[in-house]
């Protein structure tokens, strides 16, 4: 099975536009954030290349986070054979975090990478593969929110009931490597129900990677009681993200959990979201570790455990922490909003 790791949101991008550029029947895209600009616009121009060479494309965004998109309105505007589908539930509190792209049921990309040319340097993780067992789950997937956010053609609707597998496939698909599909409007909470149980039955070793750090309670208590069995617990986030509240709120929780918890900030920005436990599974996708991803938001991810994948995870986690300063070795970061945003999630905090 091929897969690569890219690590930052260039490097994801580029390896997609030659995806697209292969692409022979379909193109099917999601994104939280897509946004055309003079960083970003090659990956676009591959995408309306192909959609006038008649290769079918969808692309689901999410409302709020694609509000700007100029892509979207121009495309929308031109009628270039792209269907363009916009997600948000439930007042506009629910939306569409997800971040994928499937070309002709052969290659897909799933992570953390969003498309705006200001996120270019970021370092992030996003992963290519071929594995068809997989790619067909995520077809499957991508189908279900198609019809959520409106979609009719029935090309792609079909992907619903076109395969099925074998019960000893589905279980070798499963050893190896499956779709985390998180749909909590749905009661599908599997994020929460993932991290609850991999945390529970950690011997070793857990390492969180995550931009934002807005831990709910039960996910406290769950590294706390792991802690207690001698489980090392290490969190990577960025010294600062692109959202100065967030800045506070990270180191709030970094405060309070510094005694337990080895936290290392890197001076980049890192958008990527990995979750590590015991080095012998790995998940990469699309959540964030706060009541958004867990409650609110569709987020998907690959959930993998061949020692290869691993492998490679590992020695993007060492560089990672080769950039990395220790959180005790850092002076304290006090702007003057902090307390008002500490008071705020002391009041949220019986919710969390």
């Amino acid at each position: 099975m091929k897969y690569k790791f890219y690590t930052t949101s260039e490097s994801a991008w580029e390896a997609m536009r030659l995806a697209v550029l292969e692409a022979k029947d379909f193109i099917y895209l999601e994104s939280y954030i897509l946004v055309e600009d003079e960083i970003t616009k090659d990956f676009f121009k591959a995408i309306k290349e192909k959609a006038a060479a008649g290769v079918r494309v969808k692309i689901i965004v999410d409302r709020i986070g694609s509000f700007w998109g100029n892509f979207l309105r121009e495309t929308s505007d031109a009628k270039e054979g792209i269907e363009i589908l916009f997600f948000r539930r439930f007042f506009l509190l629910s939306g569409n975090h997800r971040k994928v792209l499937i070309v002709d049921g052969k290659t897909a990309f799933i992570g953390g990478v969003n498309i705006y040319g200001k996120y270019a340097k970021w370092m992030d993780l996003h992963l290519s593969i071929g594995d068809k067992f997989f790619i067909r789950k995520l077809l499957q997937s991508f189908t279900r929110i198609y019809k959520l956010a409106g979609g009719t053609d029935p090309e792609v609707i079909a992907y619903l009931r076109r395969w099925r597998t074998e019960k000893s496939r589905r279980a070798l698909y499963k050893a190896k490597l499956f779709l985390a599909d998180h749909w909590p409007f749905r009661s599908q909470s599997v994020l929460v129900e993932h991290y609850k149980k991999r945390i529970s039955e950690a011997k070793h070793t857990i390492v969180i990677v995550t931009p934002y750090f807005v831990p709910h309670r039960w996910l406290i208590k769950l590294l706390d009681e792991a802690i207690n069995r001698g489980v090392s617990v290490e969190v990577i986030l960025p010294m600062k993200t692109d959202v100065a509240l967030l800045d506070s709120a990270n180191w709030i929780f970094i405060e309070a959990l510094s005694d337990r918890i080895k936290f290392l900030l890197l001076p980049e920005m890192i958008h990527a979201k990995v979750l590590l436990v015991d080095g012998k599974e790995g998940m990469v996708g699309s959540n964030n570790i706060d009541a958004l991803s867990f409650n609110l938001n569709l987020e998907t991810g690959i959930i993998f455990h061949r020692k290869d994948m691993i492998r490679d995870l590992k020695k993007i986690l060492q560089k990672w922490r080769e950039s990395a300063m220790s959180y005790k070795k850092l002076p304290p970061w006090r702007p003057w909003y902090y307390r008002i945003v500490k008071f705020l999630i002391k009041l949220i905090r019986p919710v969390l």
